[in-house]
């Protein structure tokens, strides 16, 4: 393992890479990082809807849109790991799901709709998104569930290393779903904390642990002014540890932010290499992820992202 330099608080040292054996990817744009490719250069819309998954199986009618991208999006991982379902069942296999939309879109329609019932209660937790997973593919291992943005997300990942190093499971889906089409009007109140347009879908990956001697790191702070490029930099130290990045995926907002992430990384030799694809919330480090996997991206990737005050980064460097 490669020692670690030190780091800002909430940094953990060095921890083994996981293997990405499967990504699975829906979004507005379409399936898959070739989407992503083909996303049209001018953005202008306020938001990407994502197409409903259609599942079958009787348990689906009531289903949420959440639910079913999330089911769908974890099938398409297991397939492009070349994995049974059967094979990731039972306890083995561990979960952590990240959202900042969360249930929103569920509370409004259960409380809103005459047609509900007390049958789509359950989907107004969070849990229920993970919960559909868990029962369709008969996934018994550890589960944690993180409501925020982007930086959660990382610390998932993080997470994931931790559990695989440390035997807690022999796999790990690190699932982000976000849907904003039901709740737009919510979001269309803080219109100018996004960059457009929002973009739905979802996005996970599924890992193993690592037989490799790299390291994957994180660290986080509160970002906001008038410390932000003190706290950008600190965090951006504390994920690097004097190693340059040759894949970034920055899902950076906030112009301050965004300048000052950019200065650090062209002083370290490193820049951004990855379209602007809208803004994806919990989603965007997959969508990093997934778009270096396609692109043969060498290491190690810098992924970084942005919720409300937080700053966060994450090195992978297998």
């Amino acid at each position: 393992m490669t020692p670690a330099a030190a780091a800002p608080p909430r940094a953990p040292a060095g921890t083994p890479v996981p293997r990405i054996r499967g990504v699975g990817l829906i979004t507005g744009w379409g399936e898959g990082a070739e989407a992503l490719a083909a996303a049209p250069a001018v953005r202008d819309a306020e938001l990407v809807t994502a197409p409903t998954p259609a599942l079958g199986g009787d348990r689906f009618r009531r289903a949420t849109r959440e639910c079913l991208l999330a089911v769908a999006a974890t099938k398409a991982a297991v397939a492009d790991a070349g994995l049974s379902e059967a094979e990731i069942s039972g306890a083995g296999t561990g979960i952590l799901y990240v959202s900042a939309t969360g249930y929103a879109a569920a509370n409004r329609a259960f409380l809103e709709d005459e047609t509900s019932t007390t049958l789509h209660f359950p989907y107004t937790s969070p849990s229920a998104v993970p919960g559909e997973v868990t029962i369709e593919l008969g996934v018994r291992g550890p589960y944690v569930n993180l409501m925020g943005g982007g930086p959660s997300t990382l610390q998932a990942l993080g997470w994931a290393a931790s559990w695989l190093a440390d035997g807690r499971a022999d796999r790990i889906l690190v699932l982000a779903v976000e849907v904003f089409h039901d709740v737009r009007d919510l979001f269309g109140r803080a219109r100018r904390l996004f960059a457009a347009p929002l973009l739905e879908g979802a996005a996970c990956v599924l890992l193993e642990a690592g037989d490799g001697d790299g390291a994957i790191r994180w660290a986080s702070a509160l970002a906001g002014p008038p410390g932000a490029g003190r706290s950008v930099a600190a965090v951006l130290d504390g994920a690097l540890a004097g190693l340059r990045p040759r894949f970034v995926w920055s899902a950076a907002t906030g112009a301050g932010r965004e300048r000052v992430e950019a200065q650090l990384l062209a002083d370290r030799g490193a820049r951004g290499t990855a379209p602007r694809v809208g803004e994806a919330l919990a989603m965007g480090p997959l969508l990093g992820i997934a778009w270096a996997r396609r692109e043969g991206a060498p290491s190690p990737w810098l992924l970084t992202a942005t919720w409300r005050s937080e700053y966060a980064a994450l090195l992978w460097a297998p």
